[in-house]
């Protein structure tokens, strides 16, 4: 009986790690190792800059830094850079965006500031052109495969460097098939961050990514400042997985990220390469 005991656990774990497993292609990810990305471009709310502007973009751009950002449709199947899912914080109005069309967002001042307006995702590479490495997260939606086929399509001709990622295995899955070059990480927070769009298992799936055999993501972007998360460690120590730190607020936080060689996406601290704005 104990035999057959050790014989179980050894078959489950063998599945998780078969679950679990990243692409080992680590040569992939060497040129990424250390990157330094701003936090939805280098936006200080003090200072007029909002998050995901084209004013955030630039500052990033001529700053040094790589920059992430966000992609999602508008109710028209336009591609806007905006985090949330909904306008209510950055504009009070409660509409989801993919409930608006680009015209009605354009008309949508963000925290009150009149030049700060939601940007599409071609007006951002024009003004970044090349200038710094992208790190683009698919927000998921009701049209996921047609966001990543747009998202191609407008990258077609660009001459930048860039890199993606996605909290939707099935997002990132699309990109090991249909675009097998492209450099995929997959978001990961602990399982509240879940929730209400996905169930309890669901939740417990993507926080633990036991989806990861979908995808098989070349690295791993977690949240830095969650407690007690079992998953990164796991990525870390069992896999050695490249790895990807999101939201670094701290200078501490900073040293350690550069420390494990893990690339780094930030905001309000000072970094090495060039100046951020001081930490609130």
């Amino acid at each position: 009986m104990r035999s057959t005991g050790w014989v179980a656990l050894l078959v489950i774990a063998l599945i998780v790690i078969y679950m679990t497993a990243p692409n080992f292609r680590r040569s992939r990810v060497k040129r990424w190792r250390h990157e330094v990305f701003a936090h939805r471009g280098l936006h200080d709310i003090d200072s007029g800059i909002v998050e995901n502007t084209l004013p955030a973009f630039d500052a990033a751009c001529r700053n040094g830094y790589g920059m992430e950002l966000d992609i999602q449709f508008t109710k028209d199947l336009q591609v806007v850079v905006f985090h949330d899912d909904t306008l209510k914080r950055l504009t009070g109005d409660p509409r989801r965006v993919d409930e608006c069309t680009l015209q009605e967002l354009k008309a949508m001042p963000l925290h009150g500031i009149d030049t700060a307006r939601i940007p599409t995702f071609r007006e951002m590479l024009e003004l970044v052109n090349g200038r710094t490495p992208l790190l683009i997260e698919l927000k998921s939606g009701k049209n996921n495969v047609k966001l990543c086929e747009a998202m191609l399509e407008q990258l077609k001709d660009y001459r930048g460097e860039y890199i993606v990622e996605s909290f939707n295995p099935l997002i990132v899955a699309w990109f090991r098939y249909h675009a097998p070059q492209l450099v995929r990480g997959q978001l990961v927070c602990p399982m509240k961050g879940y929730y209400p769009a996905a169930n309890q298992t669901g939740a417990f799936l993507m926080a633990g990514l036991l989806l990861n055999f979908i995808a098989r993501p070349d690295f791993v972007a977690y949240d830095a400042n969650a407690k007690r998360f079992f998953s990164p460690h796991f990525q870390r120590f069992i896999f050695h997985t490249p790895m990807a730190a999101w939201t670094v607020r701290s200078e501490s936080l900073q040293s350690l990220i550069e420390k494990r060689g893990e690339i780094s996406i930030f905001e309000k601290i000072r970094v090495k390469k060039g100046q951020t704005f001081n930490e609130n």
